[in-house]
């Protein structure tokens, strides 16, 4: 009986001890962490992935060496010799680029586009009747949406809300008396309704199809704010707005400060150190100095991150007289805009012929195999040995530091549900030589992260490499020096919220 009672109490206390166990998993366990205020939309998240594009100048500027097209000439002015938007989209593809963005009409108003809502369209001109004789397309959006299509690029458009040929304040001699002499609509004083007309050439442009009926995919609108009149103008951006999430729900829409990406503040491709996508204002607000949007506003209300627009020659159209950057200059703003969270839209403009100059193209590949050289150097391995300050819920399969280096969008490492600071280090196995961190947040639950320090061990000892504030979707960090270290640990050491990092990896030999 004695070893009857024994057993059954064994069994009471190890039945106790598995229960106690269990309940204590069950308390300990953390679920993934909710969304930290302002998040991305799906489109959003997807454009932040596109990094690198084009932008592409080309309308009546191309051929009068202007910038904003005030000579207002007539559409026998546009005269490619050799059209070749096939030729664009090959050279982007190649460059490594993610899409273009055309600008469809430009401030001069000429429409690149078979429109109805006005004669100044290249339609009109002397080229494009050539063209249609011979049973060739003339209209230059759908061939470079086409050829977009082709090459496996994404396809945006640039529509200039200021428009020259219908403003009353700017001179237009060599269209009086012509077919193109229409009425002067723009501004809040005219008799007309500049918003109808632009809501209509959106709503073409936006509901076009290519020579197979498939529908047209834009992935961004630019809807630049520029001007460089004083006539008074309000713009209906609620309606332009509509119309876009009615017929191309996927598109980003670009402005100064919106609605889904905001301008970086300077036409340079950089921006500074520290870089949130959030802002508190919308696009029909106050706008924010340049200044002001390169940082953007930290926990603020919208979800709007930078684009950082820059030219590969000085002016955005074609000049015979000037020459691209080099492929270091390009290097070096890819550092200060992709590499601090920023998308870069560099503009390639096409020359007279309709083609980008093959120095041009030239650059661009020159500048795609910098960054593959630079960036083909990654050490860490998803078999590398990781480790972290904590786990959340000590759930190492979803929350476990192996997972910043997986590769996979989807995972990320996240401490422990009460914490804010803390570190994941890697194991090298070996010294090597290093000389620069990619570092990215999971941004899809919010930006959080507010400070953080790089260290390697060099010497037996945790040395600094590196300081800085915001990460965001990706932070590029570049030594001045390479440094020999076999261990690096990242530590986050202010966060608004509990940081999840999605990708950690090293740089170096």
């Amino acid at each position: 009986m004695a070893r009857v009672r024994m057993a059954s109490g064994f069994r009471w206390v190890s039945l106790l001890v598995q229960t106690t166990v269990w309940f204590s998993a069950v308390a300990n366990a953390q679920d993934p962490p909710p969304a930290y205020l302002q998040t991305p939309t799906p489109q959003q998240l997807e454009w932040h992935r596109l990094e690198y594009y084009a932008f592409v100048h080309f309308g009546p500027n191309t051929f009068t060496n202007e910038e904003w097209g005030v000579s207002q000439s007539t559409p026998d002015v546009f005269n490619p010799t050799a059209l070749d938007t096939d030729q664009w989209a090959k050279s982007f593809a190649d460059a490594g680029m993610a899409g273009m963005i055309l600008t469809a009409k430009h401030h001069d108003g000429m429409a690149l586009w078979k429109t109805n809502s006005t004669t100044y369209q290249i339609g009109n001109g002397k080229w494009a009747k050539d063209r249609v004789s011979q049973g060739l397309s003339a209209d230059v959006v759908q061939l470079a949406a086409a050829s977009a299509k082709k090459y496996g690029i994404k396809f945006g458009i640039y529509l200039s809300p200021w428009d020259i040929h219908r403003d009353p304040a700017m001179p237009k001699p060599n269209l009086t008396s012509t077919i193109y002499d229409e009425p002067q609509i723009f501004g809040d004083d005219t008799p007309g309704d500049y918003n109808e007309l632009y809501a209509q050439q959106l709503t073409e442009l936006v509901t076009m199809q290519l020579d197979d009926v498939s529908p047209i995919e834009v992935s961004e609108l630019w809807l630049d704010g520029n001007s460089g009149s004083d006539t008074v103008q309000t713009f209906n951006w609620t309606d332009f707005r509509n119309i876009i999430r009615e017929y191309q729900p996927g598109a980003i829409m670009w402005g100064h400060q919106g609605v889904d990406a905001r301008w970086v503040g300077n036409e340079d491709g950089v921006t500074v150190a520290t870089n949130w996508h959030c802002i508190s204002r919308t696009q029909d607000e106050t706008h924010y100095s340049g200044e002001e949007l390169q940082t953007g506003v930290r926990d603020g209300t919208y979800w709007t991150p930078a684009e950082a627009d820059a030219r590969i020659r000085d002016g955005w159209f074609y000049h015979s007289t000037e020459q691209p950057k080099t492929a270091d200059v390009l290097m070096s703003m890819y550092l200060q805009s992709v590499g601090r969270s920023v998308n870069l839209l560099l503009d390639v403009p096409p020359d007279t012929t309709g083609q980008i100059v093959q120095g041009d193209v030239d650059v661009l590949l020159e500048f795609k195999a910098q960054r593959d050289a630079f960036f083909n150097r990654t050490l860490f391995t998803p078999e590398a040995a990781v480790t972290a300050s904590s786990v959340r819920g000590g759930n190492d399969t979803l929350f476990g530091p192996a997972n910043v280096l997986d590769g996979n969008s989807d995972t990320y490492w996240a401490m422990n549900a009460d914490e804010t600071i803390g570190w994941l280090e890697v194991d090298l196995g070996e010294t090597h030589s290093i000389d620069a961190f990619i570092t990215q947040e999971h941004i899809a639950l919010g930006q959080r992260v507010g400070e953080y320090t790089i260290y390697g061990v060099v010497g037996g000892v945790y040395k600094t490499l590196v300081s800085g504030t915001s990460l965001g979707y990706k932070r590029i960090d570049r030594l001045s020096a390479p440094v020999q270290t076999s261990r690096v640990r990242i530590s986050i050491t202010q966060a608004n919220a509990t940081p999840l990092l999605n990708s950690f990896q090293v740089l170096g030999e």
